[in-house]
């Protein structure tokens, strides 16, 4: 049966009804707002992470526009000049790692790379732009305002990259850079000359055969049985996740590019009287050392 209640009573029941409806529209409402305000919260957080990365995208963009641009420009003057009669194995050589670049930038154009394999396929960018300025200020085509004082020439650097492989490559490489004067009539053969035994020590002790031969039985080996260069440079970028083949092409001809360079001064080879521009010795510098930079990030542990 319904219990009777009297007008007070139903009045009471009506408002604590009401009262416990205010409540729970005001709950709801409550929680409403705080699921409103997650959600804006949610929004806002993954337009501000697209805006990121658009944004690091489109600078990411830009700076390979800007290396290939620089490249471009850099071959560009070198095909404006009838080939020159000095420094051809230099040419020769830097046309080669060229053709390779663009062959390996092409091929993987295509293809999803790892943020590893991008990098440094844009690191082979610069050094292939770095080897055209190089044979350009060789035959006079340089930039002066990229020059570096003398005092600068033959200022110490790179200290923190190469102790890593012991004392003895930092001062092997100070007393290179050190050679680099224009009153030093044996400047380039000399700085090349120590230079080159900093790039093989670096390779060599990073990758040493027996290492190379555990990891890979299989890997290339010379005539005499030593691992070659290039499957040492396979190893270095495995240890990154990187094993793409091409980008191990473009790293070795890198590699042998430079040392192209040394053995052209070492030989006396290059027809030139022997002294050389503060144009020419900082070109000859920056090529050197944005390499020997290039392969530390090559052979530096994950």
């Amino acid at each position: 049966m319904v219990r009777k209640m009297t007008p007070a009573q139903l009045r009471a029941a009506l408002q604590k009804a009401q009262r416990k409806q205010k409540q729970a529209i005001s709950n709801y409402n409550r929680e409403a707002r705080k699921y409103n305000a997650a959600v804006k919260k949610a929004v806002d957080d993954y337009n501000r992470e697209v805006r990121n990365y658009n944004s690091k995208a489109r600078a990411h963009n830009r700076q390979i526009e800007s290396q290939r641009h620089r490249l471009d420009q850099e071959i560009r003057r070198l095909n404006s000049r009838p080939t020159g009669s000095t420094f051809t194995n230099v040419r020769t050589s830097t046309q080669s790692f060229v053709r390779t670049y663009n062959s390996v930038d092409a091929s993987l154009a295509t293809q999803s790379l790892s943020p590893t394999e991008e990098h440094l396929l844009n690191l082979v960018s610069d050094e292939a732009a770095n080897s055209v300025y190089l044979v350009n200020a060789l035959d006079g085509d340089g930039s002066p305002q990229d020059d570096l004082s003398e005092a600068d020439l033959r200022a110490p650097s790179m200290t923190v990259e190469l102790s890593t492989f012991g004392n003895d490559l930092v001062q092997r490489w100070t007393g290179a850079l050190f050679s680099l004067s224009p009153a030093n009539p044996d400047a380039a053969r000399h700085f090349c000359t120590s230079a080159r035994e900093v790039v093989v020590k670096i390779l060599d002790t990073s990758a040493p055969d027996d290492e190379v031969k555990k990891s890979d039985p299989n890997c290339e080996i010379t005539k005499q049985g030593a691992v070659t260069r290039r499957a040492k440079i396979s190893y270095l970028l495995s240890r990154h996740g990187v094993n793409t083949e091409q980008i191990a092409d473009a790293v070795n001809e890198d590699v042998n590019n430079l040392l192209s360079l040394f053995r052209t001064f070492n030989d006396g080879t290059h027809g030139h009287a022997g002294r050389f521009t503060i144009t020419e010795l900082t070109a000859i510098r920056t090529r050197v050392e944005s390499a020997i930079s290039f392969l530390h990030r090559v052979v530096s542990e994950p």
